[in-house]
């Protein structure tokens, strides 16, 4: 072999070593930059995962001056009540307002509409009371006062299935017109309830009860307590 190829071959070789190199440090650098990316996922994920945990909580309460009721405000999805809860809450709710509550000019759609949210023996004793002395337009004369109702609290529990418990606590307001004078008292409501989807509705009566809310027993007792 020549001199020059000598030479030649020596070269080639060089290069050979050179780009082995710059091959293995550019894997190198591959792999490093991967391991690095990983670990930083997981430093993110962990992030994540501890900001529940070092978060400031504020809870909000709202105080009705007119009522005295004192509410922790809260959304269904902040707290652990789940939406059946909220809504057993919301249909007892406006079923005792409905109930309760006097306007004589709207008295006709309340009547009416009550009866949707009757099993029959509630339906039976609600029509009892408006065929009697103590039927409220007599009670009110008319159009001689108007009731509201204010839900101060409003508990439920397990009852004998499938019913549901809820126990109310509201606050009635009377005004009577002439004057404006008002009065006050606070009523305690037991009832039972259950849901009735399959329950026979017209269009009209399902846009008002669309879940088949009923009834099944209603008590009222007074309540000597002031607030």
């Amino acid at each position: 072999m020549s001199e020059v190829d000598k030479i030649t071959a020596a070269s080639r070789q060089f290069e050979t070593a050179i780009l082995e190199r710059d091959t293995r440090l550019k894997k190198a650098g591959w792999i490093i930059s991967g391991l690095f990316f990983i670990i930083c996922i997981i430093m993110g994920v962990a992030i994540v995962v501890m900001l529940p945990l070092k978060q400031t909580i504020t809870e909000l309460y709202s105080l009705d001056k007119q009522t005295g009721r004192i509410e922790y405000m809260t959304t269904v999805k902040e707290s652990e009540l789940s939406e059946f809860d909220a809504l057993n809450k919301a249909e007892t709710a406006a079923y005792v307002v409905r109930r309760e509550r006097y306007n004589y000019f709207a008295l006709q759609k309340d009547y009416n509409d009550t009866q949707l949210f009757n099993s029959d023996k509630v339906n039976q004793q609600y029509l009892d009371l408006f065929n009697s002395d103590h039927s409220p337009d007599i009670i009110y004369e008319k159009a001689g006062y108007v009731v509201n109702i204010d839900v101060i609290s409003n508990v439920h529990s397990d009852a004998t299935a499938p019913d549901r418990l809820a126990t109310l606590r509201v606050k009635r307001t009377i005004r009577r017109i002439s004057d404006g004078t008002e009065t006050t008292d606070f009523m305690n409501i037991r009832l039972t309830y259950r849901y009735v989807p399959s329950m026979e509705l017209t269009d009209a009566e399902r846009e008002i009860n669309p879940l088949g809310f009923i009834v099944t027993s209603y008590q009222r007792d007074k309540d000597l307590r002031t607030e």
